[in-house]
C-alpha cells in the first residue's frame, strides 16, 4: 500500500519557459506603474523632513536663548542650503563644530526668506535672532523641493511657533 505519491507523478513538475516570461512581463508592468509614484513620495518626504528640521532648529534656538539668557541666532545660508545655531556674533567664527551645522535634505533648497515687510532675500546668509525673554524675530521661509513642490514656514514673533504650510504663501 502506497502512502506517498512523491516521485511517482506522471505530470511534469515546474513551469515552462513561456509561463515564466509571462509572469516576468506582468511584474515589470506593475513595477513601471508603481515606481514613479514611490519616487514622488520620497521627494515629498525630503521637503517635509527639511521643514521639520528647520522648525526644530527654531524651537531649539528659542529655548537656548531663554536657557542661556543671551541672544541666539539661527543663521540660514541660502546658497549652500545649510543652517546652524549660535550665540549672537558667533556666526562669522570658524570654531563652529561641523555637527552643529545642518543641511537641507536631498534636493531641497531655500527659495527666499522674509524677515520684515521690506526685507526679502534669496541669496547669502540671513540671521534670525532669538531674545532671552522668548521673543523671536518674525520670518517667512520658503523651501522648494524637487519639481514644483514648495513649503512655507511662518515663524511667529511672540511665541516662536513655527507653522508649516504647503505651497508658496505670502
Amino acid at each position: 500500500m502506497k502512502t506517498c505519491r512523491a516521485g511517482n507523478s506522471n505530470s511534469p513538475a515546474g513551469f515552462t519557459l513561456l509561463e515564466l516570461v509571462v509572469v516576468m512581463l506582468i511584474l515589470t508592468a506593475m513595477l513601471g506603474l508603481v515606481l514613479p509614484e514611490a519616487s514622488l513620495v520620497f521627494m515629498r518626504n525630503d521637503l517635509k523632513t527639511s521643514s521639520r528640521r528647520l522648525a526644530g532648529a527654531v524651537a531649539y534656538a528659542r529655548s537656548q536663548a531663554m536657557l542661556e539668557r543671551r541672544v541666539q541666532e539661527l543663521t540660514l545660508d541660502l546658497d549652500a542650503g545649510r543652517f546652524w545655531i549660535g550665540a549672537e556674533g558667533d556666526s562669522d567664527k570658524s570654531d563652529l563644530r561641523p555637527a552643529r551645522k545642518q543641511a537641507l535634505v536631498g534636493k531641497v533648497r531655500f527659495m527666499d526668506v522674509r524677515k520684515a515687510r521690506d526685507e526679502q532675500r534669496s541669496s547669502g546668509q540671513v540671521a534670525l535672532r532669538f531674545q532671552p525673554k522668548g521673543l523671536v524675530e518674525p520670518a517667512v521661509i520658503h523651501l522648494a523641493g524637487s519639481g514644483e513642490r514648495v513649503q512655507t514656514l511662518f515663524i511667529k514673533a511672540f511665541n516662536g511657533r513655527c507653522i508649516i504650510q504647503d505651497g508658496y504663501v505670502e
